[in-house]
């Protein structure tokens, strides 16, 4: 449904949330529902989250205004709906999880959609809502029984990981997926990388983030649900995500949104980390990292790009001192910008305010943009644009989708190729060759879990 159609004529769905008893997901872990399935969603990290199957109703939206569009439409949607929820906390009641493209001239449209089930977990225990579209005005549906449903959803789950046991160990000597270029030879992009660095001497732009593709054709198919827990058990301290098939685990939280409190994990400034590598080797490269002129005014220019995003909407900034965060594959220079939303300025309002940042687009913002679409030779679709949830209150969670991949309607396989992403920010002192290296670095999480890696 187009979101203008969404606007004017809002579908009326009833959602109903249950309280889950402990021990209802028989020791499994959110992602593991996910087992065997193609038609997902998920926003997990660190075992707490939510993810959903199936979907009642999905929005879309194009253009410079695709972020409004999909807000304004989920309101129409909340507006028109009726839920029962005795929890009332985040992630319960009327949820939607979006997908929104880096660009609005990209040809992908972006997305919210609202899942036929909805399973979640915080600190405080697990839920289930479900959601039904109504027959006719004024009359709600019957919902299913909750404790049947969670106990089905268990036992197909239980299958369908007994099934990827006995496959992933059946054939040690599995052909690895086939891996095309994308838009761009190494060697093009390459030469991308100087061109851009010559318009940035010229005085074009102070940074550039570039972003490259490639193809990838599993030996076998591969369920979504199989990549997405591969992702959470390599890389559980990143956000797991799934929507509308954009798939990927990424370290870099644009935004969370709750009672008015926001919190944004800036991140920009990278070292590759070695296989095996060991405490001490980690302690010096983190060392070299914080000392690297160049990664640091790259991180200073995206970490001022969310403060003078942020600063009009918020009646409080702060920015504390930058830090590195360490994941398994790289490290990063890192910065947590928090603040206090003024007035009733909710998620997705915030999410249009900050998107695209420095981190992913580059500084000038306009002139950066333009570089990119010179440069790239490719449309980035949702790569580099927010992705994650938003409630019937307007608050939510939204990551950039980093470390990511856009999978096939109906699941990756030998015909049906995902298309994987790495970027990095260009200086005019980067080296090309070895911000090529970063980016076949970034991409290496969703390679892996796509089986072209070891």
């Amino acid at each position: 449904m187009r979101a203008d159609h969404c606007r004017a004529a809002p579908p009326r769905l009833s959602f109903r949330t249950h309280e889950l008893p402990d021990g209802a997901l028989e020791g499994l872990e959110l992602i593991d529902l996910l087992a065997g399935r193609t038609d997902v969603c998920s926003w997990v990290h660190e075992r707490h989250g939510l993810i959903g199957l199936g979907r009642v109703l999905t929005v879309e939206a194009r253009g410079d205004e695709r972020i409004e569009a999909l807000r304004t439409a989920w309101r129409s949607v909340v507006g028109a709906a009726w839920w029962r929820d005795a929890l009332v906390r985040p992630g319960t009641g009327p949820v939607a999880l979006g997908a929104i493209t880096f660009s609005p001239a990209s040809e992908l449209a972006s997305v919210i959609l609202v899942p036929e089930v909805l399973i979640g977990r915080d600190d405080d225990g697990a839920w289930l809502t479900t959601v039904m579209s109504a027959a006719s005005e004024g009359t709600e549906p019957e919902h299913p029984d909750p404790q049947a449903l969670i106990k089905t959803l268990v036992a197909r789950a239980r299958t369908a990981l007994g099934q990827e046991h006995a496959h992933g160990g059946s054939d040690p000597d599995e052909a690895r997926a086939a891996v095309e270029m994308g838009a761009l030879s190494e060697e093009q992009w390459c030469r991308a990388v100087a061109d851009v660095q010559e318009r940035m001497h010229s005085g074009r732009a102070r940074k550039v983030v570039l972003a490259r593709d490639v193809l990838t054709y599993p030996s076998a198919p591969v369920a979504t649900g199989t990549v997405l827990r591969r992702l959470t058990a390599d890389y559980p301290s990143t956000w797991t995500f799934a929507v509308d098939q954009m798939v990927g685990a990424s370290p870099e939280l644009l935004l969370r949104l709750r009672d008015r409190r926001l919190m944004s994990r800036v991140l920009a400034g990278t070292a590759r980390r070695r296989t095996g590598e060991d405490a001490l080797a980690t302690a010096r490269l983190a060392a070299w990292l914080e000392g690297s002129e160049k990664n640091n005014r790259e991180h200073e220019l995206a970490r001022a790009s969310a403060i003078t995003a942020l600063e009009p909407l918020c009646s409080v900034v702060e920015a504390p001192a930058r830090f590195v965060l360490t994941l398994p594959n790289v490290l990063h220079l890192a910065s947590d910008v928090t603040g206090v939303v003024a007035g009733d300025t909710g998620a997705l309002a915030l999410v249009d305010a900050l998107h695209p940042t420095a981190a992913v687009c580059g500084t000038p913002t306009p002139a950066a943009a333009r570089l990119i679409e010179e440069a790239e030779s490719m449309d980035r679709g949702r790569y580099a644009g927010p992705v994650g949830w938003v409630d019937w209150h307007g608050e939510g969670e939204w990551c950039i989708a980093l470390r990511s991949a856009q999978l096939p309607a109906d699941g990756v396989g030998p015909h049906a190729p995902a298309r994987v992403f790495g970027g990095c920010g260009i200086m005019p002192d980067s080296d090309p060759v070895d911000e090529l290296a970063e980016t076949t670095a970034k991409m290496r999480p969703v390679l892996g879990a796509l089986g072209v890696l070891p």
